[in-house]
């Protein structure tokens, strides 16, 4: 009877190291496997905006149940306004395979077919104002800047500090130029700000051009 048990032990042991050795297979062939975003452009084929850091931000918070909702409040404004609209996603793999992906208006990214680089990731203390306390925590409801970027993409400020010191209450008006944030982080170009932030427990993201006003929510 002994001799069973032990055999029975055993052979449980075993099935339990080949399924550890197995689902760690399956997480490293999933890592290697993802998909890294290069590019993601929003619109039409003539009306196109780059949302490439937007996208990423999102991606790297999770999404909301997994999944990042396509629409023009989530991917910065309407680039093409009365259009049906198409998410286009360019990316590359661990072997340096490129892949076009497309998601129309109103559809879902699934958080999970893509990786997040260490830098496009989110620092949760780093979200937070330096003022923080438990009753912001409750204030869900209320206008919380998570990410700003001021530049064209490869050429960004991060200016995420400053936006928030300019919240007043629950709302936001500012002039987006060189001088507000005090520099010009890609000269010659037409820049813009990327804002992405949550109100009434939804997480947004809107992109204001250079000489324009930033008003939110």
């Amino acid at each position: 009877m002994k001799l069973a048990n032990r055999a029975a032990y055993s052979m449980v042991a075993m099935v339990l190291v080949t399924l550890g050795i197995t689902m760690l297979t399956a997480r490293a062939r999933a890592q290697a496997d993802g998909w890294w975003i290069v590019r993601a452009e929003y619109g039409t084929r003539n009306q196109r905006n780059d949302v490439t850091d937007i996208l990423k931000d999102l991606v790297a918070r999770g999404g909301v149940n997994g999944r990042v909702v396509i629409n023009n409040q989530t991917m910065g404004g309407d680039p093409a306004v009365g259009a049906d609209k198409t998410l286009s996603i360019l990316a590359k793999n661990a072997r340096n395979d490129e892949r076009k992906f497309e998601y129309p208006e109103g559809g879902f990214v699934p958080v999970e077919l893509f990786n997040v680089r260490r830098e496009d990731r989110r620092d949760d203390w780093a979200d937070r104002a330096p003022n923080y306390a438990a009753s912001e925590r409750r204030d869900f409801d209320g206008l919380r800047i998570l990410r700003a970027y001021y530049g064209v993409q490869g050429r960004t400020t991060d200016v995420t500090e400053f936006v928030r010191r300019q919240v007043r209450g629950d709302s936001v008006t500012l002039m987006v130029t060189n001088r507000t944030f005090g520099g010009d982080p890609a000269i010659g170009a037409d820049k813009v700000l990327i804002v992405v932030y949550g109100y009434q427990g939804m997480e947004s993201a809107t992109a204001v051009r250079e000489g324009n006003m930033l008003t939110l929510p």
